[in-house]
């Protein structure tokens, strides 16, 4: 019988490093690194460790090979192939198979083992098949539960149907088939230790996955926080993370919230009726708390922020008025201006200033450059003329003029030469005019559930709902979403105040 150990982590209160501290004494004591099992639904958090690992304890992915998503360990223990996962021109061709619109970003979204949320139609159908089998019900049950009057059992059936006989004949696994398929085949990497991280977002399914992979492991460590469960829409069991074993641990000292952040989040934890009573402290700094009626009365223009909101919708609005301000943001890993255009507008002034580059930045400006009509600044091929000279060699400008077919007079400026739009450039120097860096955003976008394990200086908050989040009779899903969006402060939080109907208070 494996010894298992429930751990809590409050928001900043160092769960990762305990977790990175297991795996050190495990080590330590003899235990192989290969015979470690790190899992967790998320992308983010098996990263983060993976991370941690080789930083503190000099160990590579492949000194690792068991620190894997979820649907990452079935793939691999599956022995499938990255061809035979569905992508998204599966989704293509499946929506001219049943003349049915579907969002082709479901495949990525799904890397994350979680159900996209989607308004398209074939999506809406697939949330309820893969919710069925992550809570291990019927689709006839789940379609009964979700009570959605615009879907019809007809439909659903065909497309489960459908789908599923064309992944058949193409040999095609989507995430949640791959945990589905390691479940029912029984067997797991010999492992003597396996923790669970972000255990608090499994779903029934995902638990009858680490059953699987426990079977012969000697200590079992789960973690998390019932307080920042915000995904269970997707199907999640807090019930099983809250009573996964008997014996039970608090971190209890964050390492990121202030005093008057916390005094907040310990008002919205309180709002939970379904939670694990957790002591806490914060971190030993005021920090601040601002309330404001508008996102553009909060002072902005210095330091790291994050803005963060419900929904994508929201930030939809938010990102287009921060364009129209001339703020340089992040959403997602993606920059506001194109970071391609910014370094080849960089080689082009060094080419101006007499400088030489290398190959790889010649390759990158050229992709950017004008090579048809009138307007031509390159003669087509020119990056070709490249792969006969020495790769490591640097050229000036009058060299890529007279031998790899450089047509650009040097006068010209760097947005002339990249062909920027007129929006691009109005874009571009109101940016300058506010003197913000173009190597990095200081501001980040991100919805509260993306921005779920991450932190920042400044963070602002709006805190404008949607119709099904505050009708819901249960409401401890939204004080949970709303208890980790404050929890990402480790300075000042800002909340905006919404007028809209529909809407979160704080």
């Amino acid at each position: 019988m494996a010894e298992e150990t429930l751990i809590f982590g409050p928001p900043g209160c160092g769960k990762t490093h305990t977790m990175i501290e297991i795996v050190r004494k495990e080590l330590a004591s003899g235990t192989p690194p290969d015979r470690i099992g790190f899992v967790s639904f998320s992308r983010k958090s098996i990263e983060e460790a993976r991370s941690r690992a080789g930083a503190e304890l000099n160990l590579g992915e492949k000194d690792l090979p068991w620190f894997k998503t979820l649907h990452s360990i079935g793939f691999n223990w599956l022995g499938m192939k990255p061809a035979e996962t569905v992508g998204s021109g599966d989704f293509k061709v499946l929506g001219e198979m049943l003349g049915m619109a579907f969002d082709t970003n479901t495949a990525d979204t799904l890397d994350e083992g979680m159900v996209p949320l989607s308004q398209k139609e074939g999506n809406r159908y697939l949330e309820i098949i893969a919710r069925s089998k992550l809570k291990c019900i019927s689709l006839e049950q789940e379609f009964n539960h979700q009570a959605d009057y615009n879907l019809y059992w007809s439909m659903l059936t065909h497309l489960d149907e459908t789908y599923a006989m064309y992944k058949a004949e193409q040999g095609k696994f989507d995430y949640t088939d791959m945990v589905e398929m390691f479940v029912q085949q029984g067997t797991a990497p010999t492992l003597d230790v396996l923790i669970v991280d972000e255990a608090q977002d499994l779903t029934p399914l995902q638990w009858r996955q680490v059953d699987v992979l426990k079977q012969s492991a000697k200590r079992v460590w789960y973690a998390g926080d019932d307080d920042q469960c915000i995904h269970r829409w997707t199907g999640v069991d807090i019930g099983s993370f809250m009573n996964a074993c008997d014996n039970k641990q608090v971190l209890g000292q964050s390492y990121r919230v202030p005093r008057s952040v916390f005094q907040v989040a310990n008002e919205l934890a309180n709002r939970i009726n379904y939670r694990q009573p957790k002591e806490w402290k914060p971190r030993d700094a005021d920090g601040s708390v601002n309330y404001s009626m508008h996102w553009y009365d909060v002072d902005i223009d210095d330091g790291s922020w994050t803005i963060m909101a419900r929904t994508n919708k929201i930030l939809n609005y938010l990102q287009a008025r921060l364009k129209e301000e001339g703020y340089f943001y992040e959403r997602y890993g993606n920059f506001s201006f194109s970071q391609k255009d910014l370094r080849a507008m960089r080689t082009w002034d060094l080419l101006r200033e007499g400088k030489s580059i290398g190959i790889k930045e010649c390759k990158e400006m050229f992709e950017r450059m004008p090579k048809q009509g009138e307007g031509a600044l390159l003669k087509r091929g020119a990056a070709k003329t490249f792969d006969a000279v020495d790769p490591d060699g640097f050229h000036n400008y009058d060299n890529l003029v007279a031998e790899h077919g450089l047509l650009a007079q040097k006068e010209l400026d760097a947005a002339t030469v990249v062909d920027l739009s007129l929006e691009e450039r109005y874009y571009l120097s109101a940016i300058k005019r506010r003197g913000e860096s173009l190597d990095k955003p200081r501001i980040k976008l991100s919805t509260i559930h993306r921005m779920k394990g991450g932190e920042d200086d400044n963070i602002l908050l709006l805190t404008d709902s949607s119709y099904p989040a505050v009708e819901n009779p249960d409401q401890d899903d939204e004080h949970r979403v709303f208890y980790t969006a404050v929890t990402r402060t480790r300075k000042n939080l800002h909340i905006v105040q919404s007028n809209s109907r529909y809407r979160y208070e704080i």
